[in-house]
């Protein structure tokens, strides 16, 4: 059911079913300096990461409506690359609760900074939509941003796709 999904969402973009959905989340963060920008998903206040009391990585999280966003900064080796924290992070993927085996997940890159990986989860009565997109920062950390959607309809498949396809990490 997700490997279908996930690949009606991308014959979808494919043939140009592109939608207009003005919402844009934009998010700064000082130290390591990095933007986000992830079209389609609403802007919305951005905390401490629960856990980052005893996982400092896990930096901040905010949610809107059926919208979550967490931005993760694990620290990388010296110099390493966004291709570089990115394939390190697609590999650890598959072992974390909900998430299919890796040929169920479609990955992607989106510019010379960002990496994406999507999957849908099967939730009763919907779907849980994923979108990890994935850089480096300074040369010191590697940075995932998992944006998420609660979805009942399946016609929230192809917006979640095209608009994640669309997101960037732009390191400073």
């Amino acid at each position: 059911m997700r490997r279908a999904l996930l690949l009606w969402g991308a014959v979808l973009s494919l043939l140009g079913s592109f939608t207009c959905n003005a919402a844009e989340f934009s998010f700064d963060v000082a130290k390591p300096k990095f933007s986000v920008i992830l079209p389609g998903i609403p802007q919305m206040a951005m905390g401490t990461h629960p856990m980052n009391a005893t996982q400092p990585h896990l930096r901040y999280q905010g949610s809107e409506g059926p919208y979550t966003v967490s931005v993760f900064t694990p620290a990388a080796a010296a110099g390493m690359t966004p291709l570089e924290c990115a394939s390190a992070t697609v590999r650890t993927l598959a072992a974390r609760a909900g998430v299919p085996p890796a040929a169920q997940i479609y990955k992607a890159r989106l510019n010379d900074t960002t990496y994406v990986a999507i999957y849908a989860e099967t939730l009763p009565g919907g779907a849980h939509l994923h979108a990890h997109f994935l850089s480096a920062a300074g040369g010191t950390h590697c940075i995932e941003v998992h944006a998420s959607r609660i979805s009942t309809s399946d016609d929230d498949l192809a917006p979640w796709f095209e608009d994640s396809m669309k997101g960037s990490i732009k390191p400073d």
